[in-house]
């Protein structure tokens, strides 16, 4: 159905709006100021864009969703709905009250950091729009200042909440939502205001995330930055996931640095329960005022408020350790600033800091216990030394920064240094990995998912390119000196790499990178170590005419191809739209083709997929402690990996900078020494490892990225758990044509 486009100043907006002009516009709809023809009243009206009313029932959903909860908080500080419909084109819209004034994203462009009483005044508002729409079973996911509108009119401006357009009903879609319309797959919200587990798209993200949110637009009221800032958007999301926030400035009282830095824990159990109950520790800040207004309502829940009251006096005894008499003894936090990694972006490349930069010694967030009230005196630890506090709802403040690094990612990178010496600083992980539960929480596999049981379901056409790229794929034609097919660096039964450290292009040369397979590489976000191709065709068309791998010119190619008979009919039957179908485009495409039915399930698959007897104990156990060391930061998704870039050595200096990753095409500081993160599928039989292959064996390899990307020394009993789960990412082995094997 053909969508609408935007209506211009003038028109009527079904039949009763008449366009004034254009107040914004965002990812999925615009919003324009108009006036009803008969009442001559001003309201705004939301369409969706094009692109997005194209997926009509999608759209749909979303506005009517998004205009039926907001419609339902009652609250002040809730943008009023008026009217929703859709156009004769079926293209949805939601009429809202017209407010006047500006949203906080712009306050803070204008003036920079706001007066600690004004900002927490203005979050506390919002509060109550999100408490109340928490109570309603609706979460907000969208939370950051260009959302919260300060709205003028009689009276003291007011904060209106806009747009809950990717609004989710906790508890899903158990008011008749398609749960499509938030998918695993999908990542939706503001990538800067986004907590973890709804960047990684996890279904189960609950109130808990909306409370990050607010941590994050607190700080940046406070502070005028956000505390998690990236060059990039894959750099901004790897901070999100794995680094601890900067430090508030100084003249933020050091209990609302507190608060604030407890809503951007990663681990939501650490974080501030409920939005009542950030409200509840926020209100002491407020100086009166919208502070009386903005706290908790009547009906706070006698929990909720013991567990805010609970959160409060820790946080007072950690600001005071000796204020608070009472039968538990409350370690004080360390004196000193929590030591803080470097980043080797940020200090010129070859200073002693960016060679050496200094790591916290970071316990891992999986094995703290949270008491969900006062914090906790930990038993001495076996060497002697002096007991870390356990966190309850939030860490002390002096540990805050450092318990974010316990999440860093971890990709696969190359080094030709062997396993690096642990610094005396850092001892081995406490290892869960022999007694660690059998059983798999279900929101832990919400991050990945199967592999297809087929390759793309091909047409004809498809079918004919698919089996003429198996052909050439085994073809040393294809080479300037006929003596190189891409089997040959390529081969299929080892997954699609040759097993060497270095390949050997056609004239002997090494190309400066290990071999990366060939398998599940249809609808990949990017190719080679890299990332500079993002299309298999043209990643094909690069590998067969550079010098360093098959070196041949479409000129030498195509007269070999066109002197045999048998290519002249596959090429014309593949390719009969074209009049000379024998051409370097031709032949990269129908490789490209072949490729993407190269697809190797494996028992992973079949559990996924709910075969609960295709893991054993020991792979069950190695898939937790995948996940509670950090791996599952970078490696997520269907290949459990290659969905993202990430810089080599991102906690612990990587020993060898050689190879200066995505900086050699994009030449941005941001991404020095970045490479794509490598899907870890059939990782066992790929061999060896890193972006030089340096490292032939897997064991090794699961060192060295615990401790450079995670700043974690592995014990050998939790590289054994590991390496067990890392096994059942293998598929079949691919049968003899060259098709894959059966789907298991």
């Amino acid at each position: 159905m053909r969508s609408s486009p935007i209506p211009a100043t003038g028109d009527v907006v079904a039949g009763k709006y008449r366009v004034v002009r254009v107040l914004g516009q965002g990812g999925m709809g615009v919003v324009l100021l108009t006036e009803h023809v008969a009442l001559k009243q001003l309201v705004a009206i939301k369409l969706a864009l094009p692109s997005v009313a194209a997926r009509l029932d999608d759209s749909v959903a979303r506005f009517l969703r998004e205009a039926r909860s907001a419609a339902a908080i009652r609250s002040e500080h809730v943008a009023r709905i008026l009217d929703v419909g859709t156009l004769d084109d079926g293209a949805p819209f939601i009429v809202m009250e017209y407010l006047t004034g500006k949203d906080l994203g712009a306050v803070v462009r204008e003036r920079g950091a706001l007066p600690v009483a004004e900002a927490v005044s203005y979050v506390l508002e919002a509060c109550e729009a999100i408490a109340e729409a928490h109570s309603l079973g609706v979460l907000h996911r969208d939370l950051k200042p260009a959302n919260l509108f300060l709205a003028e009119g009689t009276g003291a401006p007011r904060i209106k909440v806009l747009d809950f357009g990717i609004a989710k009903e906790l508890g899903g879609g158990d008011r008749g939502e398609p749960d499509s319309l938030t998918s695993t797959n999908q990542v939706m919200g503001s990538l800067a205001y986004m907590p973890p587990e709804q960047a990684r798209s996890l279904k189960s993200a609950d109130e808990r995330s909306d409370v990050w949110s607010f941590g994050v637009v607190l700080y940046e009221l406070l502070t005028g930055r956000l505390p998690f800032r990236g060059q990039s958007a894959a750099e901004t999301l790897a901070r999100i996931l794995s680094e601890p926030p900067e430090a508030l400035d100084v003249g933020v009282p050091s209990a609302l640095s507190a608060v604030v830095l407890a809503c951007l824990e990663k681990d939501p159990g650490a974080r501030p329960q409920s939005v009542r109950a950030l409200a509840a520790l926020l209100a002491p800040h407020a100086g009166g005022g919208r502070a009386a207004g903005a706290t908790p309502s009547d009906d706070t829940t006698v929990e909720s408020t013991l567990r805010a009251s609970q959160l409060a006096r820790a946080l007072a005894v950690e600001m005071n350790p000796t204020s608070i008499a009472g039968p538990r003894a409350i370690p004080s936090a360390p004196a000193a600033s929590p030591a803080v990694a470097v980043d080797p972006v940020s200090v010129p490349r070859g200073s002693a800091a960016a060679a050496s930069p200094v790591i916290p010694d970071a316990p891992l967030v999986g094995t703290i216990q949270s008491t969900r009230g006062l914090a906790t005196a930990a038993p001495p630890s076996p060497d002697g030394a002096p007991a870390r506090p356990r966190r309850g709802w939030v860490g002390w403040s002096a540990l805050g920064l450092v318990l974010g690094l316990a999440t860093a990612a971890g990709v696969y990178f190359g080094t030709r240094a062997r396993t690096v010496a642990p610094a005396a600083s850092a001892p081995p992980e406490p290892s869960t990995a022999p007694s660690g539960p059998a059983e798999i929480d279900r929101e832990r596999l919400a991050s990945f998912a199967p592999l297809p049981r087929d390759a793309d379901r091909l047409d004809a056409i498809r079918e004919k390119r698919a089996a003429l790229g198996r052909t050439l794929f085994a073809d040393t034609r294809l080479s300037s000196r006929k003596n190189m097919a891409c089997s040959t660096c390529h081969p299929l039964e080892r997954f699609g790499v040759d097993g060497r450290r270095l390949s050997r292009g056609e004239d002997g040369r090494e190309p400066p990178r290990n071999t990366l397979g060939v398998y599940n590489l249809s609808g990949a976000f990017a190719l080679l170590w890299d990332g500079r191709q993002t299309d298999l065709a043209e990643q094909a068309k690069e590998v067969l005419q550079s010098p360093s791998a098959m070196g041949i010119d479409e000129k030498s190619l195509t007269a070999a191809l066109r002197a045999v008979p048998e290519y002249k009919a596959a090429f014309a039957a593949a390719f009969p739209e074209l009049r000379e179908p024998i051409s370097l485009d031709t032949v990269a495409k129908a490789l490209a083709e072949f490729e993407r039915t190269l697809v190797s399930r494996g028992r992973w698959d079949r559990f996924l997929e709910g075969d609960a007897s295709a893991l054993t104990d020991d792979e069950r156990r190695g898939f937790n402690r995948f996940v509670d060391v950090g791996c599952v930061t970078c490696h997520f998704g269907a290949n459990v990996g290659a969905t993202m870039f990430q810089k080599a050595g991102l906690v612990r200096a990587w020993p060898d900078s050689k190879d200066r990753g995505r900086f050699e095409i994009t030449r941005r500081d941001a991404d020095w020494m970045v490479f794509r993160v490598p899907s870890l599928r059939n990782v066992a039989a790929t061999g060896p490892y890193f972006h030089d292959g340096s490292v032939a064996d897997l064991d090794e390899a699961i060192r060295m990225m615990a401790y450079h990307q995670l700043g974690k020394t592995l014990d050998d009993a939790d590289v054994s758990s590991i390496r067990a789960w890392l096994d059942c990412l293998s598929g079949a082995p691919p049968g003899d044509d060259g098709r894959p094997a059966p789907a298991p």
